[in-house]
């Protein structure tokens, strides 16, 4: 039976003959952390987003939980959609502040000016807009002005999103400070490892401390409570090779995308995330997610894609208002991710991908929705 990867990085064989060479270099010189590799790997993704500063850290996960730590803020709400991994929210209280989970927009699965603008109130310091699958919201401009009224921190969870951008703004510098991750399911990996995005100084100064223990050299007292979060020279090698390819990646992606639109669009019974790209965006698509009609039923469609070698995800269900241990920063009802997470599905979509393999899972979608 024919069988689909979900999701696979994409490692050229030239990239890892450079991989392997740097990295008998370190295990010869022993030199595993934080040295020129990480240096090199910053340098790249801040000349990529178009910022003055890039910290890489040892995950996305990280990432976001030492940029917040960063800003210093104590002790105060930051908006955040319940669609997002349960890390967006664990990082809030981490970093000493209150999560305010609240539904998501039916178009961008994130956040929209509307859904902040209601929930904003005096306890409020911060907004985190997460980039779902990779899509950037159409209306970011009026969340800055929003938080630019309300001197609210607006911070990029873009860990779906790297290569993606809106009228020219590359994801990572829309906002004050934006994160990464390089999962092996995202669009380029480090293995393991996140990177903090920010035109910043001071946050990117703190940022820097923070990843290392608190403290500001090997030497230096401590400043901050804090761990180790620092990214593997072994990781960032991996992660120089990717940087480099994101542009093809995406553009890879986005040819794959359009050919699941072509063959899908004209199906009432499902809606294809196509319908909300706006012509000055460019999506990373980190996943193609569908939402099927509410007259079919999104498990049996998986399961049936599964009996063809077809594997699919349903990021992220259950969602974060869904999750018990987060109960106490709920505010709200949740409608639109109720109907909307029961009936989205991701379906794979990944650099080595070809043609004929979309193909493949459309008539298996088109099979099961029309029988």
């Amino acid at each position: 039976m024919r069988k689909l990867y979900r999701s696979k990085p994409h490692i050229p064989q030239q990239d890892k003959k450079f991989i392997l060479s740097e990295w008998k270099d370190i295990l010869d010189t022993g030199m595993f952390a934080q040295g020129k590799n990480v240096e090199n790997f910053e340098k790249l993704v801040a000349e990529y987003c178009n910022v003055k500063h890039a910290i890489a850290t040892s995950s996305g996960g990280t990432a976001v939980e030492v940029a917040l730590m960063a800003t210093g803020i104590k002790n105060k709400k930051f908006i955040v959609c319940t669609q997002t991994f349960v890390v967006s929210i664990s990082a809030i209280i981490r970093s000493g502040n209150i999560p305010v989970i609240v539904d998501m927009d039916e178009k961008s699965q994130g956040l929209s000016a509307n859904i902040i603008a209601k929930h904003i109130d005096s306890d409020t310091a911060g907004v985190m807009l997460v980039h779902m699958a990779g899509h950037i919201t159409s209306d970011y401009k009026e969340i800055q002005h929003l938080c630019r009224e309300n001197n609210l921190l607006l911070v990029e969870d873009a860990a779906h999103a790297v290569g993606a951008s809106i009228d020219g703004n590359k994801a990572g510098s829309i906002f004050d400070v934006g994160t990464f991750s390089f999962f092996p399911t995202k669009i380029v990996t480090t293995g393991e490892g996140g990177v903090i995005t920010t035109n910043d100084d001071e946050i990117a100064e703190q940022a820097r401390i923070i990843r290392n223990y608190g403290c500001k050299d090997y030497r230096a007292n401590c400043t901050h409570i804090s761990n180790n979060f620092k990214m593997q020279e072994l990781s960032a090698v991996l992660g120089i090779t990717q940087i480099r390819r994101i542009d093809e990646f995406i553009s890879k992606r986005n040819v794959l995308a359009d050919r699941y639109y072509t063959n899908l669009k004209s199906l009432k019974s499902l809606i294809c995330p196509n319908d909300y790209v706006l012509e000055s965006q460019i999506h990373s698509w980190w996943h193609y997610m569908i939402v099927v009609s509410k007259t079919f039923n999104r498990t049996e469609l998986a399961e049936a894609l599964l009996e063809k070698g077809i594997p699919t995800a349903t990021a992220y269900k259950p969602a974060c208002h869904e999750q018990p241990i987060f109960k106490e920063y709920l505010i709200d009802e949740y409608p639109v991710a109720d109907d909307i997470l029961n009936r989205h599905l991701a379906l794979p979509l990944h650099v080595e991908m070809t043609l004929d393999e979309v193909d493949f899972v459309c008539d298996a979608i088109k099979g099961f929705l029309t029988k």
